[in-house]
Parts: structure tokens; sequence; C-alpha cells
């Protein structure tokens, strides 16, 4: 499995790449057992509505860190 090497350190933003060569990497070692999950989705960034005062956007942005938080995490 000396392709593994070859492999790019998985920051996020480089999912697609890193998962390309992972699943090459298992097919040049002839590994059958990988477990497959798809990528999951990045949730939507908050949008301040325009009748939110300054209190009720930075409430939207505390509510939306944690899964923000929870996405990178499983990246």
């Amino acid at each position: 499995m000396s392709c593994l090497k070859d492999v790019p350190t998985l920051i996020g933003d480089n999912y697609t790449e890193w998962r390309k060569k992972v699943d090459l990497a298992f097919v040049c070692a002839e590994v059958d057992w990988v477990v497959d999950t798809p990528q999951p989705v990045k949730p939507t960034e908050p949008i301040r509505g325009a009748k939110d005062d300054d209190a009720a956007w930075e409430k939207k942005k505390r509510d939306h860190a944690p899964v923000q938080m929870s996405y990178s995490l499983k990246n």
C-alpha cells in the first residue's frame, strides 16, 4: 500500500481529490471491505433578514455555530 503516501491530508475543502486518491489506494491494494459513505451536506449559512436587529442576527450566528462545527468535524 505504498500509494497511501500519495493521499493528501483531508482538510475539508479537498474532499473530492482526497476521496479519489483513497479509493485508488484501496483498489490498488485489492481491498474490498471499505465502508462507503457519502460526503455530508454543508449547512447553509445564516442570512440576515431585513427586519433583524443586531441581537437577532447575533443569535442566528450563535445558533448556526454548532451546526457548522459538527459539519467541520465530520470532514
